[in-house]
């Protein structure tokens, strides 16, 4: 086979592995939106048309100095590796919840929608 043909069979494999793979690799994140509303909104701001950080059965003392998803997403350095490594950081006071792969991928995709948000 030509080493053009080679080449063109490479690229076309490479695109359909990222076409297939796409979703599961970068999160989905609508998922990610009802995760981060179930687990992380009671001190983060998950969404700009949220009305604050601290929904009821808030258990921290207040105030809660925890960011806004969008001001998180703006952050100079807040790429897909960074918030893959950070969610499956400690942070205290923030509580520690057992995420699985999936959904921390979840989360990060719907962070990642907000960039270019200003957050409030």
């Amino acid at each position: 086979m030509p080493k053009a043909s080679l080449l063109a069979a490479a690229c076309a494999s490479a695109v359909v592995a990222a076409c297939v793979g796409g979703e599961r690799a970068g999160g989905d994140p609508g998922k990610g939106h009802d995760l981060a509303e179930r687990w992380c909104s009671e001190c983060h701001r998950v969404s700009p048309s949220d009305p604050s950080g601290a929904r009821a059965g808030h258990i921290l003392p207040p105030p809660v100095e925890a960011p806004d998803f969008a001001a998180v997403a703006n952050r100079p350095y807040a790429d897909r590796a960074y918030l893959e490594r950070f969610t499956g950081e400690l942070h205290l006071p923030m509580p520690i919840y057992r995420l699985g792969e999936s959904e921390r991928q979840d989360i990060v995709a719907h962070i990642l929608t907000l960039k270019s948000i200003p957050p409030r």
